[in-house]
């Protein structure tokens, strides 16, 4: 450094090196501010872009969602019918994005198929308006896309549905988000699937899905609809034990098969496997003409379904209700072996199926469940019961039929001879709940027996003491079908209570307890030789009760005649309406069924005995 007058003093180029560093810092200071500014710029619109993307696919997958929903709730195909089993449930539409950020296109409203018309329609609402809520006029209305929708689910015959969405691709508020579609139709051996594409759109208030028929089907334009075509095979036919088919007889043509159009009864629960299978997915215009072909389906005949109904038992059981003293009844009759139904009669033979949809008092033919609550609880056949005119219970006076009384008589007399006064007061003896345990082991819980619609046996527990008399004597609120009482003497035949059922295996059974067995089945033989039914002749050895049910008041009330019982393999049941005492117009009706049965005459009517 040179030395001046006033002192040592700085370089000049010194001072200019300096300079020169500051600048470079400052440039460098700005430049890495612009750099990190503009990379804080890409960075947003990228998290932007992501965000965009994530809202456009959420908006796809919940419009599939609500498209599911609306494919597999209410609908021809996905309603059922009262008494019938649901659909099974379709699968839940599930997210593949294939390589983008796809979510779940699950409906939270998704179910098990509807149990009813009523709850189908209300879940169908429920996805219109899902559908509705994310959605927005296209080149069609929302409302007719939701009519788009509901005629490819109901002419499909669509049983179920998938729709997984694609990874998403957008350009501004514009996007397209694809999927693809399975759907499930009714009696065709693989389902429907292909490739569609929605258009999205974002509009200030979320991103929603364009309503375009092409994104119901890429093949579907205005005027067009899809379809089914009709496989070229045979219907299966419904076929009774022996292999002859059903309709071969006029009432169970009419009160048990059913019918194809509409579908009802047996036609209706295996309408799946008697269907002609096969067929085609077609396109077609608004004339109904055939423009494209989507798949095709192996056309072959549908399965004949063979049920437990024997025709020589149906013929035996219509030739005895036609000699009825009475103009309406019906019978029931079943193979005491496995609880298949042999028979289901009734006379007239048209109109409403009285043998499996008849609700009736049991009258005195519950006693055969009375007498199985007291066997269960410790009671004998020479247990000494009164058998006197009258009873009273809770302030109510109960008597026997034509004022009968036969004083001090073992359990297995009053069976015999059906005193009411004696049941009542055995029912007194009893545990409060025997006799509601005794009838649920029979199956008396109200359920439908048969898959179609029927009637079985029910039992409210009584409110009073009253009720539980009277409930004793098959009287109270207790109601029963024929099928159900011929259920119940096939179980003292066999040892088990079975549901009763027309094909496959019975669905629930109840095993009797094996000390109650031989007491029960002596009194039931013993009604037909030495009680109520003694001067009724039966062919062979019947076992029986007879019951004699009031079903209004009266001054005598009316009654409906019964007898129900069992000889070898069969068990049956008669009701006679109106008919009055069971061993008068019942019994005869039986006896002339098991004669038929064995390929004898029946005779015309006649008196039986009281």
């Amino acid at each position: 450094m040179p030395l001046t007058p006033s002192g040592f003093t700085a370089s000049t180029s010194r001072r200019r090196g300096r300079g020169r560093r500051r600048a470079i810092i400052a440039a460098v200071v700005v430049v890495v501010l612009a750099a990190g500014s503009g990379v804080g710029y890409v960075l947003k619109n990228r998290s932007d872009a992501r965000a965009a993307d994530h809202r456009a696919q959420a908006a796809a997958a919940a419009y599939l969602a609500a498209w599911r929903t609306l494919t597999t709730t209410g609908g021809t195909a996905t309603s059922t019918p009262a008494g019938a089993a649901p659909p099974a449930s379709a699968a839940p539409a599930s997210a593949a994005p294939g390589g983008g950020s796809g979510a779940a296109a699950t409906p939270a409203a998704a179910g098990a198929g509807a149990t009813g018309s009523a709850a189908a329609s209300g879940r169908d609402g429920a996805g219109r308006a899902a559908v509705s809520a994310v959605t927005v006029p296209g080149s069609i209305d929302v409302a007719a896309l939701l009519t788009t929708m509901a005629d490819v689910r109901d002419r499909l015959l669509v049983t179920g549905a998938t729709f997984t969405p694609g990874s998403i691709d957008r350009n501004g508020k514009a996007a397209r988000a694809p999927y693809a579609a399975r759907l499930d139709l009714s009696g065709l051996p693989a389902p429907l699937e292909y490739a569609g594409v929605l258009n999205l759109v974002d509009t200030g208030r979320g991103w929603k899905v364009r309503a375009e028929p092409a994104s119901v089907h890429p093949a579907l334009r205005p005027g067009l609809h899809l379809d089914r075509t009709a496989s070229t095979g045979h219907r299966g036919d419904l076929l009774a034990a022996g292999g002859q088919p059903l309709r071969d007889s006029g009432d169970l043509a009419g009160n048990l098969v059913g019918r194809t159009d509409p579908l009802s009864g047996l036609q209706r629960v295996y309408d799946d496997r008697l269907r002609a299978q096969g067929g085609a997915v077609v396109v077609r215009d608004a004339r109904g003409a055939t423009v494209q072909t989507l798949h095709t389906y192996p056309m072959t005949d549908g399965e004949s379904v063979r049920t437990t109904l024997d025709l020589r038992v149906q013929q035996a059981a219509e030739t005895a209700l036609a000699t009825a003293a009475r103009p309406t009844a019906a019978m029931v009759a079943i193979d005491t072996r496995t609880g298949g139904v042999l028979a289901l009669a009734n006379h007239p033979p048209s109109g409403a199926s009285r043998a499996v949809r008849g609700k009736y008092p049991p009258g005195s033919t519950f006693k055969i469940v009375t007498a199985t609550a007291a066997l269960m609880n410790g009671k004998a056949a020479n247990t000494p019961l009164d058998c006197t005119q009258t009873v009273s219970v809770g302030g109510r006076t109960f008597q026997n039929a034509e004022s009968e009384q036969f004083g001090p008589i073992p359990l297995r007399t009053a069976f015999a001879k059906s005193c009411n006064t004696a049941f009542i007061r055995l029912e007194e003896s009893l545990p409060s709940d025997a006799l509601e345990k005794a009838a649920q082991l029979y199956g008396f819980d109200g359920q439908a027996p048969l898959d179609i619609a029927s009637v079985g046996g029910s039992f409210p527990t009584p409110r009073d003491s009253v009720e539980s008399a009277s409930a004793s004597i098959g009287q109270a609120r207790i109601e029963v079908s024929p099928l159900q009482m011929a259920s119940v003497a096939a179980a003292v035949a066999s040892g088990t209570w079975r549901q009763p059922f027309v094909a496959g295996q019975p669905a629930r059974s109840n095993a009797i307890p094996p000390a109650v067995l031989p007491p029960l089945r002596d009194f039931m033989r013993a009604v037909v030789t030495e009680g109520t039914a003694a001067s009724v002749p039966m062919p062979g050895e019947v076992y029986g009760k007879t019951g004699t049910a009031e079903y209004a008041d009266g001054d005598p009330p009316p009654t409906h005649a019964w007898f129900v019982g069992y000889r070898g393999d069969v068990a049956f049941a008669v009701v006679v309406e109106d008919g009055g005492f069971g061993a008068e117009t019942a019994a005869p009706v039986a006896a002339r069924f098991l004669t038929a049965l064995d390929g004898g005459a029946v005779a015309a009517p006649g008196s039986g005995g009281r």
